[in-house]
């Protein structure tokens, strides 16, 4: 019992660069059919002054977007890359933040990924506008009226 709760709560966990998603077994599971309410994106920190590049800067510029879980190897052993890029975790709910203020200047942040998760349901392979789990209001051309 002590293994399966370190599993389950003690994460998140990657293999290799990924995300794991650790759940309690169900019956007849299908993973098309899964509610997800958050995730692990990675988010790129475009043209961040060099000044920033360190470790506990990007933490708390991370926290500002939500909870991080990782930074980038080569970020955290400050080996230099084009940009800095952290692994936050997501609610699915929410709109994702796209700037965050560091001092006077806006830094855009980018998100890598996410261009096939709905943001109404929480499953991934398609995007809100096409969503087809999510039941929409009738149009008032299309209203039923019920007598």
């Amino acid at each position: 019992m002590e293994d399966l709760e370190m599993v389950l709560m003690k994460g998140p966990w990657f293999i290799s660069e990924h995300f794991l998603s650790i759940r309690r077994w169900e019956a007849n599971f299908k993973p098309s059919e899964a509610q997800v309410s958050s995730m692990a994106v990675w988010v790129r920190l475009n043209e961040l002054p060099i000044e920033y590049y360190d470790a506990e800067v990007l933490w708390q510029i991370g926290k500002s977007l939500r909870m991080v879980l990782r930074l980038d190897t080569h970020t955290a052993t400050e080996a230099r890359g084009r940009y800095p890029r952290l692994c936050v975790q997501v609610d699915v709910s929410k709109p994702l933040v796209t700037v965050v203020q560091i001092g006077q200047r806006n830094q855009t942040v980018v998100y890598e990924g996410v261009n096939k998760l709905c943001f109404s349901c929480g499953r991934l392979g398609h995007r809100r506008e096409i969503c087809q789990y999510t039941i929409k209001p009738l149009s008032p051309s299309r209203k039923i009226l019920l007598c």
